[in-house]
């Protein structure tokens, strides 16, 4: 069901299995991309359904799509860990 409030965004879903089946190098999530091809990605998820993450822009610059999700995350109204469990966290 998509209307699902525990569904994964397809952002997610589609870099995370790719980084799973293509980029388990050290640093996936640590080292950024290059910032074009962050922009590049993020633009077709934004007009594609899902965009094809095995062009050779993206499999030698396996860093933007790891750089996707942590840009997804950080641009989220509230945080993953939100703002009304924070004290429990801490």
């Amino acid at each position: 069901n998509s209307g699902c409030c525990c569904s994964v965004p397809q952002v997610l879903k589609s870099c995370t299995e790719f980084i799973e089946k293509h980029g388990i190098v050290d640093g996936i999530y640590r080292l950024s991309g290059i910032a074009s091809n962050i922009q590049k990605l993020r633009h077709e998820f934004d007009s594609e359904q899902i965009p094809d993450l095995t062009k050779d822009i993206y499999i030698q610059d396996i860093h933007c799509v790891g750089s996707l999700c942590k840009l997804y995350f950080r641009e989220l109204p509230n945080p993953l860990l939100t703002y009304q469990l924070y004290e429990k966290f801490s």
